[in-house]
């Protein structure tokens, strides 16, 4: 399809170098590489957060003694419920951040109560998912819009495509030395 359309606009002489960088890459692959390549820079967070929520959710017991977590701490959203993530699948990472990040304080409450979880996020941690989080905002929009039924023109996702930049740049100044190296 894309030899037959470099062809059909060369008939026109519409091609900017005759058609030297006339070149067609999917747009969700691409931000799909970037995300892949941001979030093993900060795998170990990550790691610490899925292993947290497996932890809560291997057994009725101590989903139970979470929720006791979760209501002693008092003041967290519970209509969002906590999520594992697929680890292939980044959007549902960003999903279980979004998630975990609004029970942070009953993890934390857990860990000082349960002396057999030990996977708790660190302060640093937390603080670093929140910004993955952040991060993952944006690139989670336009995969959305992208991948959705509708074909979208270039114009209708550009403006995302900057405002991904635009967060980006903004954390090259980051006090994280390792949010500064993944972006």
């Amino acid at each position: 399809m894309q030899r037959f359309l470099k062809e059909h606009i060369e008939l026109s002489n519409s091609l900017l170098f005759k058609g030297k960088f006339f070149h067609i890459r999917c747009c969700a692959h691409i931000l799909n590489l970037i995300v892949q390549d941001g979030l093993k820079v900060v795998g170990d967070a990550l790691h610490k957060i899925r292993q947290s929520v497996a932890y809560v959710k291997v057994t009725e017991s101590r989903t139970l003694q979470f929720h006791e977590r979760v209501s002693n701490v008092g003041e967290i959203d519970t209509t969002i419920g906590l999520r594992s993530d697929g680890v292939t699948r980044w959007n549902s990472t960003f999903i279980m951040l979004k998630s975990v990040i609004n029970y942070r304080r009953a993890f934390n409450s857990l860990s000082l109560r349960d002396s057999n979880f030990k996977c708790c996020p660190s302060s640093e941690e937390w603080a670093r998912s929140e910004i993955m989080c952040d991060l993952l905002k944006p690139f989670y929009n336009i995969t959305n819009l992208i991948s959705g039924s509708s074909y979208h023109t270039s114009n209708l996702y550009f403006g995302e495509i900057w405002k991904i930049e635009c967060l980006l740049n903004s954390y090259l100044i980051s006090k994280d030395s390792l949010i500064q190296d993944m972006v």
